[in-house]
This record gives structure tokens, C-alpha cells and sequence, in this order.
């Protein structure tokens, strides 16, 4: 009998540890135009809670080093926005895109934004937590043509976290093939109705968010594991930032 294969060796790293590698890396990657910051909190929360986040960086890679391409932006209501992603990763603009359907729900009760033609859409779980921060409902709903699956992120009564859902079923959406749709709402029932299109009231969740929590509090104890050879791609790029970008680095840059 044929012994099991070994785990891939790992390393632990501190949500603090993680986020500064996170950090290095999109500057590395873009070195300067966005807010690093942000980018890497929003990969870590994705690591914290136990989703693939390092994975979906490195996958994404063959986009993410090319010249950025513009994306259009259309308003076709006072609190829905459409934006054309041209087929990039999600990873660069996913906060100020899904910042635009918050700021609407603040403003107005409601705001929705459907992002389309773009990869690496779990990447927008941080708009879910944030949402929750502001005491907003809020989802997520994607139709993935390769799995032939639909995802569903639900941020619903009294959650600090969303409900992940995955049906193995295909829900055509105005987001389309390669889309995202993100709602969120200061009361329930606008980003039910939007939930309910897809999911069925008997929908078991792929992880609950107090699934999501326990992993979280696990993070905070006793690291994020990286699997070393990730671990070691991360460093590689973060290695070509010679001089992290500073106050201090800029004013000596001559900036």
C-alpha cells in the first residue's frame, strides 16, 4: 500500500508578518497609483479566515505584472454602477469599486455595483467585512464558467461575517460569465430579493461565518500557515523593492 503524500511544508507567519510580505509584494508589483495598504489587508483577510488568498495573488500573476489596463466606469442609476473590467484580475481596484455601492447604500439606502469581465472575484470579501463594520447588508453573487459553479457571499441579520455559499448549478446573472455582482443595503430586503434569485431557500452553506470566525480568532493566536514554496514566490517579488515607499523614501527620491 502506498504511503500517504507528505503535507507541503509551511511556515507560520503573524497577521502582522503576513500583511507587511502582503504589502512588499503589490509594491513590488506596481510601485506606486495604488493604496498598498488596502491590498494587502484585503488578500490577508482571505488568509485569516482560512480562503485561499496567497493562491489567488499567484495565480494571478501573468495579469497582475502587466501595464494596467483602463477599466470604464458607467452610472446607469442613482445607486447601481456597471464597470467593465477588461478582463483583469479584481485584485487592483476591488476596494474603490465596491467603496462606490457603500457609499450609495450610506447615502441613499441602497447601492449595487456589477463588475464585469474580470477573474479572482473572492478577493472581494473584504467589502463584505467592511460592510459589516458599517452595519450594512451586503453580498456577493458570481457565476464561475470554469467550475460551472455559482458563489454566493451573504452578510446577513447580526453576522460580523458573511455565510459563503457555493451551488453546483449555473445562475446566469446581469454580472454575466466572468462578473460580480456586489449589493449592500442599510436594511435586509433589497440584498435578500438579490440573494434569493440565485439561492434557494434550503442552500447549506460551504462555510459559515461563524466558521469564519473561529478560523479568524485561530489567526490571531497562532499565525496564517504559507506553505513555503508560496512563501518564497511572495519574497521573490517583495525583493524587488529595493526601498519600501515611506514619507522618508519619497522626500530622498527627490518625490
Amino acid at each position: 500500500m502506498a504511503a500517504p503524500a507528505a503535507a507541503a511544508a509551511s511556515i507560520n507567519l503573524s497577521l502582522n508578518e503576513l500583511r507587511a510580505l502582503l504589502r512588499r509584494t503589490y509594491e513590488a508589483l506596481y510601485h506606486h497609483g495604488y493604496d498598498f495598504s488596502v491590498m494587502a489587508r484585503s488578500c490577508l483577510w482571505l488568509e485569516a479566515h482560512g480562503l485561499d488568498g496567497i493562491g489567488l495573488i499567484l495565480r494571478s500573476l501573468p495579469d497582475l505584472g502587466k501595464p494596467c489596463r483602463e477599466v470604464n466606469l458607467t452610472a446607469p442609476s442613482d445607486t447601481g454602477y456597471v464597470l467593465a473590467g477588461q478582463g483583469r484580475c479584481l485584485i487592483p481596484f476591488v476596494n474603490s469599486a465596491t467603496d462606490l455601492a457603500i457609499a450609495n447604500a450610506q447615502d441613499n439606502g441602497f447601492g449595487q455595483i456589477d463588475i464585469l469581465n474580470v477573474f479572482g472575484r473572492l478577493n472581494i470579501f473584504a467589502a463584505l467585512k467592511k460592510s459589516a463594520r458599517l452595519d450594512l447588508y451586503a453580498a456577493a453573487i458570481w457565476y464561475d464558467s470554469c467550475e460551472g459553479r455559482t458563489h454566493v457571499l451573504w452578510l446577513s441579520s447580526g453576522n460580523t461575517l458573511p455565510d459563503y455559499f457555493i451551488l453546483d448549478e449555473v445562475h446566469g446573472g446581469p454580472w454575466g460569465m466572468s462578473g460580480v455582482r456586489f449589493v449592500c443595503a442599510v436594511a435586509p430586503d433589497a440584498v435578500t430579493k438579490n440573494v434569493r434569485a440565485v439561492l434557494p431557500e434550503d442552500a447549506r452553506p460551504f462555510k459559515t461565518a461563524a466558521q469564519f470566525a473561529a478560523r479568524y480568532d485561530s489567526a490571531l493566536e497562532g499565525g496564517v500557515p504559507v506553505r513555503l514554496s508560496d512563501y518564497a514566490a511572495l519574497n521573490k517579488i517583495a525583493d524587488r523593492l529595493l526601498v519600501p515607499s515611506t514619507d522618508e523614501s519619497r522626500r530622498g527620491a527627490g518625490e
